[in-house]
């Protein structure tokens, strides 16, 4: 048999004249050609580790127009419900041969532009993201104009893009009853933005919840301004429920805290999205709970059979997912 000097780079031919196979049979191993017998892969497998052959990546890029490589964007990667996003979307692209490239902009358009570009000079295969605005024509072209498949979450296009939501309204009208049925009359709500699929839904489910006669009060922002609400707690009517992301929860908590008041006596706060920290607050807060993993499992499942449609997944939700309310004690 063949054997290959130590300062040797192992090539495809090397496998074959060591595993005596044709050169055509490493190859088809070697890109995940399914259609070789399973001992015939195995044994030319196992001479591959033991050659410690690498694929030309650069070369099978530039035959199959193919990276292997998908783009994963959030707007903030310090957020609960982002982090479980791209480990779910992450985990899936890596069990079915892909390398995620995960990126964030923090609702940041100019950072937006370049991850995009980035991500273009990449040649990622395809794309499962957030967006700053679905409201955005110059931004929708431009993801078009990428000319790979993108699938979207949290965000909708009017059918431009397929997207994986979750029923922003449904959680946002659970939060407004919550607060009804307790009496609260001065709300603030910290919503998404409103050029976004998930503020605009907030926005309407929280009124619907809230009903007739109960004063809301909306702040669309990335990032919660706590001085913000020290100043609405400062005011004549003063609030007595504040509705904010996960990610603001202690923020909020701290502002409370700070103005000498009490959670749920002086007023009620609840999260949109649940995370383990909010249960051991004290009190715990109670949340909208997201169905975080699900939107990601259906979001990555719909990119990769865009991408490889004989791969099978789940058939994916035609109606935003649902989500649920975690009631505690700071209602």
């Amino acid at each position: 048999m063949t054997k290959t000097r130590a300062d040797h780079i192992p090539t495809m031919k090397d496998v074959a004249q060591r595993a005596n196979v044709s050169l055509g049979t490493v190859s088809r191993i070697v890109n995940g050609n399914d259609t070789v017998a399973p001992e015939l892969r195995q044994h030319v497998e196992a001479v591959i580790r033991e050659l410690g052959y690498r694929p030309n990546v650069s070369a099978r890029t530039m035959r199959t127009r193919r990276t292997h490589a998908i783009g994963i964007i959030v707007t903030d990667l310090r957020q609960p419900v982002a982090a479980v996003l791209v480990a779910q979307a992450s985990e899936i692209a890596r069990r079915h041969g892909f390398a995620p490239i995960v990126g964030d902009f923090q609702n940041d358009a100019e950072a937006e532009d370049r991850l995009l570009r980035f991500m273009a000079e990449r040649s990622v295969d395809g794309l499962v993201l957030t967006i700053s605005s679905d409201e955005d024509k110059t931004l929708l072209d431009r993801l078009e104009g990428m000319g790979i498949p993108v699938v979207l979450w949290e965000r909708d296009t009017a059918g431009r893009f397929p997207s994986v939501r979750t029923d922003h309204r449904a959680g946002a009208r659970m939060a407004g009853e919550a607060l009804r049925q307790r009496g609260r009359r001065q709300v603030l709500l910290v919503a998404g933005h409103e050029q976004t699929w998930t503020g605009r839904e907030q926005v309407a489910g929280i009124q619907e919840g809230l009903g007739e006669g109960i004063a809301l009060d909306v702040v669309h922002t990335g990032r919660f301004d706590a001085g913000a609400l020290q100043a609405a707690l400062r005011d004549s009517h003063p609030v007595d429920a504040v509705v904010a992301n996960v990610h603001d929860i202690p923020a909020v908590l701290g502002a409370v805290a700070e103005a000498g008041l009490a959670c749920p006596r002086d007023l009620s706060v609840i999260s949109i999205g649940d995370d383990p920290f909010l249960a051991i607050c004290h009190p715990p807060v109670s949340a909208v709970v997201l169905p975080s993993r699900q939107v990601a499992t259906e979001a990555a499942g719909m990119l990769l059979q865009r991408l490889d449609p004989k791969a099978r997944f789940a058939a994916a939700s035609d109606r935003p997912l649902m989500p649920g309310f975690a009631n505690r004690n700071s209602v």
